[in-house]
């Protein structure tokens, strides 16, 4: 499957704004080259800009809206544009100190996303989502799936997963997961330490942001066997993102086409999978199982 990758994703102001000069362009009915010219740009600048592949500077903003699109749009929407173009600019990256650790995995890229995503939709195959999990289970999985990392980089990286956490229960973001009942039971660390995590599992979903559904074993063969993955949304116009994750580097996915299929996945398995309050007796099994 082809896919739409790159190791620095745009913020979600730029790809709004690129996507606002794009329907610029195609209202005016002119080509790439024809506005390039009149902005002084070449046509290769111009489509990375529509892209959100790179910014666009001040002055090429106020070329493109004065020279090639001034009747087309209003004094609020002029403004609109700038608001987004000083948004791009001044956006904070809060782990650029850690970009030696998160870049050669691209997990500063996920993190640029799910810091300005609105909603989160995730699938977890084998283990218990990251927003979700225990510091020491964090550490657990982290240590093992990662034993090229230092006992520190590895401390750093729980670290950050718990801010993401407190983020995202403290802003009110809607979640929704789907995890796979294997992942109750692959026992990551000690039964004390899974027992607590399990805990923290059920005490998560009482957010009402947070929507959890257990996919039972007996389920058999569904698309998510292919792996997790995380749909992330963002405020209109801003299309959808899908961020999967591999051993050597990780992959998002932008092309309408394959974000709809992750999305046709995701709604299939979360029919198919049973509300975590309903689904109680399986997760309370466990725990006495762990007891024995």
């Amino acid at each position: 499957m082809a896919q739409s990758k790159s190791t620095v994703p745009a913020s979600v102001a730029r790809r709004e704004l690129a996507q606002l000069l794009k329907e610029l362009r195609a209202a005016s009915g002119r080509t790439l080259v024809e506005v390039a010219s009149v902005a002084g740009v070449d046509r290769g600048h111009l489509s990375r800009v529509e892209r959100a592949t790179r910014g666009v500077s001040e002055e090429v903003l106020t070329r493109l809206l004065d020279d090639c699109y001034a009747t087309l749009v209003s004094g609020s929407e002029r403004e609109k544009m700038f608001d987004l173009l000083r948004a791009d600019s001044a956006e904070e990256d809060p782990y650029r100190r850690h970009s030696g650790l998160l870049n050669p995995t691209q997990y500063g890229g996920y993190l640029k996303f799910e810091a300005g995503a609105t909603g989160l939709r995730a699938y977890e195959l084998a283990l218990l989502p990251g927003l979700v999990q225990t510091e020491e289970y964090a550490e657990a999985v982290i240590r093992a799936m990662r034993p090229d990392l230092t006992a520190r980089e590895v401390k750093t990286l729980v670290t950050i997963r718990m801010e993401r956490q407190a983020r995202l229960l403290g802003a009110g973001k809607v979640f929704q997961a789907v995890v796979d009942e294997a992942a109750l039971r692959r026992p990551v660390g000690p039964p004390a330490l899974m027992k607590r995590q399990l805990e923290r599992l059920l005490e998560v979903a009482e957010f009402s942001t947070v929507s959890l559904r257990l996919l039972p074993l007996e389920t058999g063969c569904h698309a998510g066997l292919y792996g997790p993955f995380m749909i992330m949304d963002f405020p209109v116009p801003n299309p959808s993102v899908v961020w999967v994750e591999g051993l050597a580097e990780s992959s998002y996915f932008s092309k309408r086409e394959h974000v709809e299929t992750y999305c046709e996945a995701f709604n299939s398995l979360w029919q198919r999978a049973i509300p975590l309050a309903t689904a109680l007796d399986r997760v309370e099994k466990v725990i006495k199982e762990l007891h024995q």
